[in-house]
């Protein structure tokens, strides 16, 4: 193993055969794949979180407003993954098929069968044993429903789709058994405290010679056979538009363009004339993973009305004067940190009043399901005929379309590496209002005098973000329509892959998490093969 930091290097410039930029879930798993290469895995933070190094993460908003509590991108090993939930899904086969109410939405070249070989090389990679197949994740079924739910599966309106979260969730730093492995391989050297910035171009154009390295104390350069940048879509994008070099890098005029999320909405409440108990709808244990489900639109309904791939959650709210369940659920976590049943470093940085009260409340934005799973195996169903309920929160999570428009742009404030920093201008079109506002019509015309429920509309239907960045380097046929090849290579570039969200074509209904790994460890088997 090589681990270095900018103290330990003394040559100023290094070489090997692929050179990595970003060490969170894409960049390892691309690196897994170079068994046949000396690998260079470059972070711009630290092994473990320092504050001073996210000041590079500070943006400036145009568009549709983020959380205001962060984006989730974090400048250490592991990157944003330390914040990932573990949400696994696969994309949809009608996210790629060519809809003609969405305007360059096809994947192309690349379909649902030539990624799933490497959706299942991802799980067994990764997750191990937890799930024995595929099929588990694809094909998983209820045999029973209850009232509530039957009511949805009358007609061909709505379908279940399967939210799944492995019992040893994967963080990708320190922590991680797969991170030590990849740090630990004799062909890969790790190098963090350095922040790329310039890249150096042959005189034909062609082909990246070297990178720039920077850190507060030294800069470096390493030359490869091959880059990837795997810095995440924001960041990608960002790296690529400050390149200083004049070359066909800044040709591709849809560097930074199409910048996809997951608009979400709280849409309003469903309330029910008799108690509902936890189930499978609210989450659960099934063998060695949890499980949600959500209700989307069947596809035959969004074909025929148009719409976006897009689902809700339906979530329980407890009512506020309900002491007793308060009581029991301080007494739960009380049991569950006694029997340390859940990993320490999953509640780190986290108020535990504030914890228990969004809980109580509603579902957290920023806790880890697998932590409210646990809660729910551990005592809730135990204990499940206290924590009766019959208001119903319906949270949306809805694809975006693809918009040139929704960009990220360089300003001309610069940061400590003299590189400019950048305003997003996240941007959503009629058409993806069209599709939420369907789902309020639908409840409100499905439920409208029924005898067990009622919908009531939330109004002000704000629209927020699910920290899934994606798009700004997407995958296309030329260089007219995006910016890498089906391979993830830079059209144009020899040399230079982008890997991660940033080379989606649209952001589907489902979280990027299982499809980032699937493309990364694609991508790496790729270069190994060159």
């Amino acid at each position: 193993m090589t681990v270095l930091n900018n103290l330990q290097i003394k040559n100023n410039i290094l070489n090997c055969d692929v050179c990595i930029i970003g060490s969170g879930m894409s960049g390892q798993l691309v690196s897994s794949e170079l068994i046949n290469k000396k690998v260079i895995l470059v972070e711009s933070g630290s092994v473990k979180l320092e504050k001073d190094i996210q000041e590079l993460n500070n943006y400036k908003s145009i568009g549709l407003q983020f959380r205001k509590d962060n984006i989730n991108r974090i400048r250490q090993l592991g990157g944003s993954a330390n914040l990932w939930a573990n949400q696994l899904m696969l994309l949809n086969d009608n996210d790629f098929e060519n809809r003609s109410w969405i305007d360059d939405n096809c994947y192309i070249p690349i379909n649902y069968s030539d990624l799933k070989t490497y959706y299942e090389r991802a799980i067994t990679k990764v997750y191990k044993n937890q799930f024995s197949e595929l099929g588990n994740l694809v094909n998983f079924k209820r045999r029973n429903y209850s009232k509530f739910e039957k009511e949805f599966l009358k007609d061909d309106i709505f379908k279940f789709n399967n939210h799944f979260w492995p019992s040893k969730i994967e963080k990708f730093n320190y922590n991680s058994k797969f991170t030590k492995k990849i740090i630990n391989s004799k062909n890969i050297e790790f190098l963090y405290n350095f922040t790329a910035t310039e890249f150096e171009i042959d005189e034909n154009l062609e082909k990246v010679i070297s990178i720039k390295f920077i850190s507060k104390k030294k800069e470096i350069i390493i030359k490869a056979n091959f880059f990837v940048l795997a810095c995440g879509a924001i960041e990608n994008a960002r790296l690529l538009l400050n390149n200083k070099s004049k070359s066909k890098l800044l040709e591709n005029q849809n560097i930074g363009k199409y910048f996809m999320e997951h608009p979400r909405v709280n849409l309003g409440e469903l309330k029910t004339n008799e108690k509902l108990y936890l189930n499978y709808l609210f989450g659960m244990k099934h063998y060695n993973y949890s499980i949600r489900q959500s209700l989307g639109f069947s596809k035959n309904y969004l074909k025929n009305k148009e719409l976006l791939n897009s689902y809700v959650f339906l979530d329980p709210k407890f009512n506020k004067n309900e002491e007793l369940f308060f009581n029991e659920f301080l007494h739960a976590i009380k049991v569950i940190f006694k029997n340390k049943r859940i990993p320490k470093y999953e509640f780190r940085n986290f108020k535990l009043k504030s914890f228990i009260e969004q809980i109580y409340l509603n579902l957290p934005a920023q806790i880890s399901n697998n932590v409210l799973n646990s809660l729910l195996r551990k005592y809730f169903q135990i204990k499940k005929y206290k924590f009766s309920f019959n208001k119903i929160n319906i949270h949306y999570q809805g694809e975006q379309v693809p918009n040139f428009n929704s960009s990220i742009n360089l300003i001309n404030e610069e940061d400590i590496y003299n590189q400019k920093k950048i305003e997003i201008n996240w941007k959503l079109t009629d058409k993806d209002y069209d599709t939420i506002d369907h789902f309020t019509k639908i409840f409100h015309f499905k439920f409208k005098n029924h005898q067990y429920l009622s919908f009531k509309e939330n109004n002000e239907k704000l629209v927020t973000d699910a920290s899934h960045h994606m798009g700004t380097t997407r995958m296309s046929l030329n260089n007219n329509d995006g910016v890498v090849d089906k391979n993830c290579k830079f059209h144009n570039i020899n040399n230079l892959f982008i890997s991660g969200n940033s080379v989606l074509r649209t952001s589907g209904s489902s979280n990027p998490g299982l499809t980032n790994m699937a493309l990364s460890i694609r991508l790496g088997e790729y270069i190994n093969n060159l």
